[in-house]
């Protein structure tokens, strides 16, 4: 069972891109790192969403721990 898909397999046209003409640089900048991470993984933006959404929680936790050890 394969998990991770080559980009051969996967055809980078069918795939969802974030447009970076005309952004500020940081903007596009991020977009392009999010295009790399699309097509390296094959992710949908939804599963993308996700992943963003899991690595909130999991840095609001650690925010949440650091804050209550150290007062």
């Amino acid at each position: 069972m394969k998990i991770l898909a080559k980009l051969a397999d996967v055809g980078v046209k069918r795939l969802q891109q974030f447009n970076t003409i005309g952004d500020a640089r940081f903007i596009a900048l991020h977009k392009t790192f999010l295009n790399g991470l699309i097509r390296k993984f094959g992710l949908s933006t939804y599963q993308l969403l996700w992943l963003s959404f899991f690595k909130g929680v999991v840095i609001a936790f650690v925010i949440m721990y650091l804050y209550l050890v150290f007062r």
